[in-house]
């Protein structure tokens, strides 16, 4: 059975460089994550985390109206930013005699990713002009450490979906709740963490914000935030947020 699973994680990820979703890097560290997640959860765990990374994909590549829709390669950093956590903690449990409660925490990391994801793309095409958290006032859409309404609402359904499909894949329906709670908390979080800590870079040429090292065929420089803390890195903090939420929780009840 592990054995077919591995190669299907294979294949999976070569179509997804084929179709231009990968890059090279981000195919093999899909691969390296769904292998993780595979012999630790089997089948079950690679339903969830299909879900997200098939459910995140389309919703990326959905029409938009209000922006200028990208056809983004995920990178390793990328791919490992939003499985990373998830892949680590199945790996945990493999090793550690609760697989519970690492089975909670495994799921709430990619309802976390989820959550993240889907709060991104749904507030940037409905969500209109979000309200920035530092800055106290409104700004462009997609900007790190804004928020809206629609977004919010996307957030809490992205990770609802994980949840559900999660608790009832690995956990028998148990502690369902307490998922979906701690993967919008951990989106919450990496608006929070985005609005103060992410660096934020600005064109030398245009003074257009951005998250990128380059813009207009120009370099740019960092006029906040922790120099090197980038997307990528808040991300992350996003999926290690929501199972340190939900183990601080459990133990608590």
């Amino acid at each position: 059975m592990t054995v077919l699973l591995l190669i299907s994680v294979a294949f999976i990820a070569s179509l997804a460089y084929r179709y231009q979703a990968l890059t090279v890097g981000g195919a093999w560290t899909a691969f390296l994550v769904g292998a993780a997640i595979a012999v630790s959860f089997s089948y079950e765990g690679l339903i969830i985390l299909a879900l997200f990374f098939i459910g995140s994909t389309i919703f990326g590549r959905l029409p938009a109206r209000t922006f200028k829709r990208e056809k983004e390669r995920r990178t390793a950093g990328q791919v490992f930013a939003n499985g990373g956590v998830a892949a680590l903690l199945a790996i945990s449990a493999l090793l550690f005699a609760n697989d519970e409660l690492t089975g909670i925490m495994f799921i709430s990391a990619l309802a976390a990713a989820g959550s993240d994801t889907w709060a991104t793309e749904g507030g940037k095409r409905w969500g209109g002009r979000p309200y920035h958290l530092r800055i106290n006032t409104r700004t462009p859409a997609g900007r790190s450490g804004a928020i809206s309404p629609i977004g919010t609402l996307f957030a809490f359904l992205g990770s609802g979906l994980i949840a559900i499909f999660g608790s009832l894949l690995l956990l028998g329906g148990s502690w369902m709740s307490l998922i979906w709670i701690a993967g919008f908390a951990g989106a919450m979080a990496d608006t929070v963490i985005g609005a103060y800590l992410q660096e934020e870079r600005q064109c030398v040429r245009c003074n257009s914000l951005t998250e990128e090292k380059s813009h207009c065929g120009h370099p740019t420089r960092i006029v906040r935030g922790v120099p090197g803390f980038d997307n990528d890195k808040v991300n992350m903090a996003c999926t290690i947020v929501s199972p340190l939420f939900a183990m601080i929780i459990v133990f608590l009840v």
